[in-house]
């Protein structure tokens, strides 16, 4: 199995005994995709070894702005599980006059939380409170009221703790956000999408091969087309593709003009942004603090989260290297020669 890294950039899930359970899901993933037919998606371990510069890494960004959505800014920051569907969602904190104080982004796909729930109760209650800082979870809340982990198997116990997302307080906004628990914002459905729009399609432009691949590819997106047509451009030049380890979907900077007090800021430099905006955990979370003075967006107060997902650049990272340099078992068809 290749040794894929923490998302987070951290060695907590190593810390809590959680990591071979991390890469054991996420080592499926990479599997299931690299056995579609036909299709240009390796695994990681054919990169390994290979002579300086015949691999590279491509960023594949997109806006957050979830262009699905029929629905108004506050509508999109109220109704989080239906309309925030581009591999990024939010919480926005208010004051009790209502103005927007905190939004919280995440990109975390659930596998993180998964593994340690395989674990145990104490490694995810430890890893909420390490990335909501004074979190208290109750198990009922965690898992539902007619749910003992205690007397489960650790497959049941990650499958009720995925299944409970929606209810949870600590991720559905009540108390907190975790991860991203969309329904289209999952790990699978980006490997999905990325495997099959990389079956080599020289019979239409790359830019329609969205539409091709029924399922895999939502053409309403920011995101899918985009994902999509990278793709099929690496394995129309006769390259291999994978996903980046660590995987997922990193936080990259945001766009637009910003002010902090009346005075033109850079918002992604933290030596400019008076701490008004900070990534953490490698990238997969990000807040802006609007109690660091007045923050504006385009020279307006900011009133909902949907209207910063506007300018709020997101990617994923893609590596390639010619077909003709990877080891034989790593060529498109023959991964199944490749041993667990």
């Amino acid at each position: 199995m290749f040794a894929y890294t923490e998302p987070t950039g951290t060695n907590f899930l190593s810390d809590q005994g959680a990591l071979n359970e991390y890469r054991a899901m996420i080592d499926g993933f990479y599997r299931r995709s690299a056995s579609v037919s036909n299709s240009g998606f390796t695994l990681l371990d054919a990169f390994e070894n290979l002579p300086t510069g015949t691999s590279r890494i491509d960023s594949i960004s997109w806006r957050a702005f979830p262009i699905t959505a029929s629905a108004s800014f506050d509508e999109i920051d109220n109704d989080r599980f239906r309309w925030q569907d581009e591999y990024v969602e939010w919480r926005v904190e208010r004051s009790a006059t209502g103005q927007v104080t905190q939004i919280t982004f995440t990109t975390e796909f659930q596998e993180y939380y998964e593994a340690l729930a395989r674990v145990g109760t104490d490694a995810l209650i430890a890893g909420i409170r390490e990335v909501i800082p004074g979190a208290s979870p109750t198990l009922d809340e965690l898992f539902g009221s007619d749910f003992n982990p205690g007397t489960t198997n650790a497959e049941d116990r990650a499958q009720r703790f995925r299944q409970n997302l929606l209810s949870n307080p600590w991720n559905n906004g009540e108390k907190g956000i975790l991860c991203l628990t969309q329904q289209f914002n999952t790990a699978g459905a980006l490997f999905n999408l990325v495997d099959k729009c990389a079956i080599p399609r020289s019979d239409i432009p790359s830019s329609k091969v969205c539409g091709a691949v029924a399922g895999a590819c939502g053409l309403g997106r920011n995101s899918d087309p985009i994902i999509c047509q990278a793709s099929q451009d690496t394995v129309l030049s006769a390259r291999a593709i994978s996903l980046v380890d660590p995987t997922g979907i990193r936080v990259k900077e945001l766009l637009g003009s910003w002010e902090i007090g009346g005075i033109s800021v850079d918002i992604n430099d933290t030596k400019d942004n008076q701490g008004a905006w900070l990534l953490s955990r490698n990238g997969r979370r990000a807040v802006l603090d609007l109690t660091k003075g007045v923050v504006k967006l385009g020279g307006n107060t900011i009133t909902s989260g949907a209207e910063v997902s506007t300018e709020l650049q997101v990617e994923a990272n893609v590596i390639s290297a010619p077909e003709a340099s990877l080891p034989t078992w790593a060529k498109t068809g023959q991964e199944f020669m490749r041993a667990p």
